[in-house]
């Protein structure tokens, strides 16, 4: 106990705080600073077979593609808890370094759902695109590229969180399908 209010003790305790204070402004710094305010975060996901389905935060709205009788679009306001888990997911992954394109072989472009993403951190705006051939399965990091799987990830995530919700549940049945 005598060391903590010893001289030595109290210099060691300032250098301490020193330190951790540059390491806590060298992160802000080059961290996660343009990640900082969730009330500045907005995403709107378009995905599967054309890309006609989409989630919408902007204006809080989901659309469901029901293939031959056009498509329906109703309000839907994430659960903030569903959107601060995708705003950590987006930040943990730094979203906003993402390519614009992101690419897997595709076979026939018929048969390719079409993921954009497009997405507001505290006014910065990225979009991000990616095509994935139908019946693609995410088998992990080893198979498929980093930033690839990352994306896919997260925006299984996003659609998986819509379609539990009740909002969607509740939209009709879609009617035929794509060859």
């Amino acid at each position: 106990m005598k060391f903590l209010f010893s001289w030595k003790g109290i210099l060691i305790a300032v250098i301490i705080l020193i330190i951790l204070i540059v390491i806590l402004i060298d992160f802000r710094v080059n961290g996660y600073a343009r990640y900082d305010k969730l009330e500045e975060f907005d995403f709107k996901l378009c995905f599967g077979t054309y890309g006609m389905q989409n989630i919408d935060t902007f204006e809080n709205t989901v659309t469901k593609n029901l293939v031959l009788s056009g498509t329906i679009t109703s309000e839907y306001v994430m659960p903030e808890h569903i959107k601060r888990q995708i705003y950590k997911m987006m930040r943990d992954m730094d979203i906003l370094e993402f390519p614009t394109k992101l690419e897997l072989p595709i076979v026939d472009e018929d048969k390719a759902n079409n993921i954009i993403l497009t997405v507001v951190i505290d006014g910065v705006e990225k979009t991000v695109e990616c095509k994935v051939p139908w019946g693609y399965k995410l088998r992990g990091i080893g198979t498929t590229p980093v930033r690839i799987y990352q994306f896919l990830t997260l925006t299984g995530y996003i659609e998986n969180s819509v379609y539990k919700s009740g909002d969607w549940q509740d939209l009709p049945k879609s009617v035929g399908g794509y060859l």
